[in-house]
């Protein structure tokens, strides 16, 4: 019967486990390749005009062409664009820690999805641990709920996530290795 229990508080919390918000006042702000930039990055936004940090990164890919111009288009003032190849979000931490080498930061801010936020906080600190990272979840409404067995779309989001989580975990970690800066 106890057994029961706690497999039963296991499958009611999987979904919230994913979800981490641990936002702090930073040196930079970084927005994650994701599947909802946008709301990343109007987030982003608004952390930047609160002053969670004193420059917005957005990662935008520069190997995909939508109507005839990259995600990497220039912005301008405080908002800068970290051109992005990666198609894994280990990769893409190394791509980040291109972008950041240079500039005066110590601590960093991503905006990620909601579900994605334990994983990418791990997988950022694990590949650059030269700087103080913290996590601004933006929530995924239409693919992730933290009641996720309601939707089948949330299940599918929840049952992927931890298959990666947990492949990070047991796999990646050992594979990608930490940037190691010797200035």
């Amino acid at each position: 019967m106890i057994g029961f229990g706690l497999v039963l508080i296991l499958f009611r919390n999987g979904g919230s486990f994913l979800v981490v918000d641990n936002r702090e006042r930073s040196d930079a702000i970084v927005i994650t390749q994701a599947d909802s930039l946008d709301m990343g990055y109007w987030m982003g936004l608004h952390l930047l005009a609160e002053g969670y940090g004193r420059e917005l990164l957005l990662d935008a890919r520069t190997d995909r062409m939508f109507f005839g111009r990259s995600q990497a288009a220039s912005l301008s003032g405080r908002v800068n664009v970290c051109p992005i190849t990666a198609e894994t979000t280990a990769q893409e931490g190394y791509e980040v820690g291109n972008c950041l080498r240079g500039r005066l930061v110590r601590s960093v801010l991503l905006v990620v999805d909601d579900f994605h936020s334990r994983r990418s906080l791990a997988i950022f600190s694990h590949l650059l641990p030269r700087y103080h990272w913290s996590i601004a979840a933006v929530p995924g409404g239409e693919r992730f709920g933290r009641q996720w067995w309601q939707k089948r779309v949330w299940i599918r989001t929840v049952v992927v996530e931890w298959q990666h989580m947990l492949w990070w975990e047991f796999v990646d970690r050992w594979r990608f290795v930490p940037v190691v800066d010797r200035s």
